[in-house]
């Protein structure tokens, strides 16, 4: 009933905390706005919002970042990521110009009023992580960005912030999640409005590690002790131990309306057209999964005939990488089963895998960060010798954990523990450390799906899956002769606005905003 009762408030919310943006100088110029809100509703319409809002989804996630790992393809939108070209520039923007203003305007307003209560010290450190986890979003697509003088124009009257290099933004991350998670006490209100652990203030310390883990291992080709000493320093603070803990948004099954939030953005963005608007699984992915013998291939995609029919058992054919839906033009023909009998005359627009019925669902949750991902982390920090042992345990239990956690799309099928047991023994590590942490990071790549951001990240740090990139496809060619990117533009008004700390920031790239140009830890 809290959860409900806090969806109903934060979408009530979002004219409050977002729509009166509309009128800027009456609110820059009463910084006590926000005070009479619920810092519970506040929070609430934070986290719904980082994956109900269909827009920028749409743009950041599915139209680059999944398709830049191969996970996407078939859409006029997946252009972006998956042929590395330049379509519509605005959408290398969405993230950014959705996040500040929003956002982290909203969590920044929800600490500083928090600051000195020591009733609400919960939900103000949940606030602190939550605030890392968003700026980790932004940093790590773009590089350096706005931090420390960032959302302090009603504070401080700091209108154009600095862009922070990189690497200090790291450290304070570390910062702040120890002091958050140091601060957490069981003695007081729990943290309320909470829509990812229903205030459960000892799950937000795992969440706090799981994410200092994650963060950690980014730095492993920029500074390895560094990174070995935040990695040992998480899982000494206590990271996810269970399904149980895992990070999630359960969303509504309600339709992109009036800039709704409640339904999850990405089923939104499938809804929008027939045949998912185009989008299909990669041919690289779905033949990873068939090769693999991984049972999730049919809870993440299906392929459907334009009654709805569902033909997933007989016919699962991943799109080419880069290639448009209409791309590859010929019918499948006629279909028939292993027995030779006929099923059904498969057209060309539906013969290619589609995000399933399940993970398009409007009530389907998103997966912030799964326990499958930390014990994945455990698995590769075993294998370097970082604070933990038993690779082979921490890499069963990811397999068993991720397998068991898609269960929470609607309508999946639940899979029996006999199917998990037989593909985490079908799917052992190599006996090598390389090949150990190569089989290590193509699971994660497979356990992001629909995160792309996380797999485009986790990518350029490992360098798992071995993609080969986009060069050509029937009609259309590499927008930058097969050479992956490896980061987001700047928004351009960025260079109006605030010209003189973008162009320090630019100059630190070379001199132009190039998205071929790496961020502080994704060295070669």
């Amino acid at each position: 009933m809290k959860i409900s009762k806090y969806i109903l408030l934060t979408f009530l919310c979002g004219f409050i905390a977002v729509g009166c943006t509309d009128d800027f100088e009456e609110i820059n110029s009463d910084p006590h706005a926000y005070n009479d809100l619920d810092p519970g509703i506040q929070l609430a319409k934070v986290q719904l919002d980082l994956s109900g809002k269909r827009e920028e989804v749409w743009r950041y996630d599915l139209g680059i970042c999944s398709p830049m790992v191969q996970h996407l393809g078939g859409s006029w939108w997946t252009q972006h990521g998956g042929q590395y070209r330049i379509v519509e520039k605005e959408h290398w923007y969405s993230l950014w110009e959705n996040t500040y203003p929003r956002d982290l305007k909203n969590i920044q307003n929800l600490i500083d009023r928090t600051l000195d209560d020591p009733e609400n010290i919960n939900i103000h450190s949940a606030a602190r992580i939550l605030r890392v986890y968003i700026y980790s979003r932004l940093t790590d697509l773009y590089g350096d960005i706005p931090y420390s003088q960032a959302i302090k124009g009603f504070t401080d009257g700091i209108l154009l912030p600095r862009y922070d290099n990189q690497q200090e933004i790291y450290i304070d991350f570390f910062k702040e999640l120890a002091e958050a998670n140091n601060a957490f006490d069981n003695n007081r209100s729990d943290v309320s409005g909470d829509l990812f652990f229903e205030g459960n203030v000892d799950k937000w310390r795992k969440f706090g590690n799981s994410l200092r883990l994650r963060l950690g291992f980014r730095l492993l080709k920029v500074d390895p002790t560094e990174a070995q000493k935040q990695v040992e320093a998480a899982i000494a603070g206590g990271v996810m131990e269970s399904n149980e803990d895992i990070c999630m948004m359960r969303h509504s099954a309600i339709s992109f309306l009036a800039d709704e939030n409640r339904g999850n953005g990405r089923s939104q963005v499938f809804h929008a057209s027939p045949n998912s608007e185009g989008f299909r699984l990669t041919r690289t992915f779905v033949d990873h999964m068939t090769n693999t013998g991984d049972p999730r291939l049919r809870i993440y995609g299906g392929t459907y005939l334009a009654d709805g029919t569902d033909i997933s058992e007989h016919l699962m054919i991943g799109i080419t990488p880069g290639a448009m839906w209409w791309n590859e033009w010929s019918d499948f023909g006629d279909l028939f089963d292993a027995e030779n009998n006929y099923v059904a005359y498969v057209p060309h627009g539906v013969k290619h895998v589609q995000p399933s019925r399940y993970v398009s669902a409007l009530d389907a949750p998103f997966f912030h960060m799964t326990y499958a991902e930390v014990e994945l982390l455990m698995a590769e920090a075993a294998v370097r010798g970082w604070g933990t042992a038993n690779v082979e345990a921490h890499y069963q239990s990811a397999l068993d954990a991720a397998l068991k956690h898609v269960s929470h799309y609607p309508g999946s099928p639940t899979l029996s523990q006999t199917t998990i047991d037989d593909f985490i023994a079908a799917n052992p590590l190599p006996p090598d450390d390389e090949g150990k942490i190569r089989v290590i990071n193509e699971q994660m790549w497979v356990n992001f799906f629909l995160n792309g951001a996380e797999a485009y990240s986790n990518w350029r740090r490992t360098g798992y899956p071995e993609l080969a990139p986009f060069t050509s496809v029937e009609w259309y060619s590499s927008g930058t002769g097969g050479i992956v990117p490896r980061r987001f533009f700047y928004p351009e008004f960025e260079a109006q606005n605030n010209p003189e700390n973008y162009t320090d920031a630019v100059g630190r790239l070379g001199g132009t905003d190039d998205w071929l140009k790496r961020v502080w830890w994704d060295v070669e």
